[in-house]
């Protein structure tokens, strides 16, 4: 059984820096080793070379809640679309589901990418 988790803060310590990002999985890619990449975001390039944990929030369509990853950042590369970015990782597992919508998950408005720390 997956365990539960309320927001962020549950799965990443408040000190860590860290991006959290909202995905319905169809630019989420995963190998089978954790490594891979997510999204096509306008990212802040300052503050992405200083992240060091990636939080997915993955809910797909029709989903309530939402399905919790955490990984390694190591960093980004430019996206196909102009002015946007995708982000990599590596070891990023699932470490637990929320029944959360993403503004209380991630403390957040609307925006689909949050930075901590």
């Amino acid at each position: 059984m997956v365990e539960q988790c309320m927001n962020m803060f549950d799965v990443v310590p408040p000190n860590q820096p860290a991006v959290v990002v909202f995905s319905r999985g169809e630019k989420l890619i995963i190998d089978n080793k954790g490594s891979g990449e997510t999204g096509n975001w306008k990212v802040d390039h300052e503050r992405i070379r200083k992240i060091e944990k990636v939080v997915v929030y993955l809910r797909k369509p029709g989903e309530s809640g939402g399905r919790v990853f955490v990984g390694n950042c190591t960093g980004y590369i430019l996206s196909k679309e102009t002015g946007r970015y995708i982000i990599t990782f590596s070891k990023l597992e699932e470490v637990c589901q929320t029944k959360s919508n993403w503004y209380e998950f991630a403390k957040t408005g609307p925006g689909p990418v949050r930075y901590f720390k």
